[in-house]
């Protein structure tokens, strides 16, 4: 079977393919999904995964028989037209590239503007955003994005984050990300000319806080807690979850975004898949959930903070595992996080 051929057959079948050379991304149509990134399927092979669900890689006439809801021979014979599958392999064929990353020079932060004004209006200091060594572009990919570099342990810069900043009305995503940002460990190696603030911060404390973006990074900067770091998303990637086995046992906080309006809390959800996710490297009591008291910290008064901050280390805060477990099992019921992520001995059960 051509990739032709299995890219009209996953038309016809509801998937919304976009071009990512050996594979497509799209929409998990067999479970009514419309995110259209939830699905990575290999054009070579039919290769399937559901990053949204957590799922293994997977065969094509799997995805076929989900998505059509039943594995009779004569249904799938109708949108195949009688296409032996045992001739098509079951696992990732095409060769991975190897890949250097990209290190970009410091020159390039000569051409970014001080142009503090949409922080400052924002409570944010400039003294903060100069620490940060951000500013903001004029031209290029980031165009009228305020930009921070992310510097990796060798002091380099191998990316850029930008919040955009024009007025227009317009498709533009909030933030624009250069480089490979699952590699990132931000803002942890931010040159200074004194004492790190985060490394100090993290060391001193042995705790950790991870929030969703840059700006809610900022908003903890101004009420003076720099242990953060930041996720870039709402599960935390493989290398940052190694970055904090290399620094020992220290205190997890998952403090992403908080969308209690909305039925599906986002980042309440991405806090449990990091849990579990993390239960392979760390004990769950040094793992905590403590959200932002509003949707995201940018919306909360400074009174606000130090409530937040008293809360989380009040001892007689429940943070135990019966009520991780019960809502866990909840959202595995739902379908909202991966049955084959839950393993019973991280609960004693």
């Amino acid at each position: 079977m051509t990739s032709e051929k299995i890219k009209d057959i996953l038309i016809k079948l509801g998937y919304k393919l976009s071009d990512f050379g050996n594979h497509w991304r799209t929409n998990a149509a067999y479970r009514g999904g419309e995110n259209p990134t939830a699905l990575q399927i290999y054009k070579d092979s039919g290769v399937w995964v559901d990053y949204v669900k957590g799922t293994q890689h997977m065969p094509l006439k799997s995805l076929l028989e989900a998505s059509l809801n039943t594995n009779d021979p004569k249904e799938i014979k109708k949108i195949t037209g009688g296409y032996d599958f045992s001739s098509l392999p079951s696992e990732i064929t095409t060769k991975p590239k190897i890949s250097t990353e990209k290190i970009y020079p410091g020159s390039m932060l000569d051409k970014l503007l001080p142009h503090y004004k949409f922080y400052n209006d924002r409570g944010i200091s400039d003294k903060t955003l100069k620490t940060l060594k951000g500013g903001y572009a004029t031209e290029a990919a980031m165009y009228q994005r305020f930009v921070f570099p992310i510097y990796n342990n060798n002091g380099c810069i191998h990316g850029f984050s930008g919040r955009d900043m024009s007025k227009k009305s317009s498709d533009r995503p909030k933030w624009k990300h250069v480089g490979k940002k699952s590699t990132w460990i931000y803002p942890y190696y931010i040159p200074d000319s004194n004492n790190n603030l985060v490394q100090d911060a993290i060391s001193s404390k042995n705790e950790v806080i991870f929030v969703e973006s840059i700006g809610d990074m900022l908003n903890l900067f101004e009420n003076k807690i720099y242990n953060v770091l930041v996720s870039f998303g709402t599960v935390l990637s493989t290398p940052l979850i190694c970055f904090l086995a290399s620094l020992g046992s220290p205190r997890v906080v998952l403090s992403l975004n908080n969308d209690f309006d909305k039925d599906d809390n986002r980042g309440r959800i991405g806090s449990f898949k990091s849990l579990l996710k993390m239960l392979n490297y760390f004990d769950l009591s040094r793992i905590i959930i403590h959200p932002p008291a509003l949707k995201d910290f940018g919306d909360m008064s400074p009174p606000q903070f130090t409530d937040w901050e008293k809360n989380l280390n009040d001892k007689d805060n429940d943070f135990g595992s019966p009520l991780y477990k019960e809502e866990i099992k909840s959202l595995i019921k739902r379908g909202l996080i991966s049955k084959s992520s839950y393993k019973k001995k991280y609960f004693n059960e």
